[in-house]
């Protein structure tokens, strides 16, 4: 575990975490919105695919699944693989970078632990993509149990995001704080 710090801090610059919030702005304009525009040009109203959603039932799944056809099902497999799990691991690392340099500037180093619950995002989302990707590849048979642990995984993807987004802006906030008291002692 340590070695997997002393990895984390020496990568935690603010040049990479530039390079990293470009990749999840242009994931989030360009790559992203694709899999609707796909979906679109086959003419269904989907309302939201599984990754968006916080659970889900298997009748849900295996109704957008019905509703996608042959050509979304194919789309959101490959969306799944090529767009979303690089995905993950880029926003895992991006917000891991973000935590640990604001623990350091905060002089909240002894903390640095926290700096993994973006990790545990994307190993979610990585379990929740494969548990699709299973789900779609064995389509017309419903797997039941997948779907549930599958649900359940993106779920726990979701709790997590919370999670980091209230780190991370707990931090920022402490920031704030520490450097209004610096002010005003000065």
């Amino acid at each position: 575990m340590k070695h997997f710090y002393t990895f984390l801090t020496k990568f935690a610059t603010k040049r990479n975490i530039s390079i990293g919030l470009f990749l999840i702005v242009l994931f989030n304009i360009i790559l992203l919105p694709k899999f609707p525009e796909l979906i679109s040009a086959i003419e269904i109203d989907i309302k939201s695919i599984l990754d968006l959603k916080f659970s889900y039932s298997t009748d849900v799944a295996y109704t957008l699944f019905e509703n996608l056809g042959e050509q979304g099902r194919n789309a959101y497999k490959l969306s799944e693989l090529f767009i979303d799990f690089p995905y993950a691991i880029i926003y895992g690392f991006t917000y891991a970078f973000i935590i640990l340099t604001l623990f350091k500037i905060n002089n909240l180093e002894r903390f640095n632990i926290v700096s993994l619950t973006p990790f545990l995002i994307s190993w979610f989302d990585i379990l929740e993509n494969t548990g699709i990707i299973v789900m779609l590849s064995k389509y017309p048979r419903k797997l039941n149990t997948i779907c549930s642990l599958t649900s359940t995984f993106t779920s726990l993807k979701w709790i997590f995001a919370v999670i980091t987004f209230v780190i991370v802006l707990t931090s920022l906030i402490y920031l704030i704080i520490l450097k209004s008291k610096l002010r005003i002692k000065n």
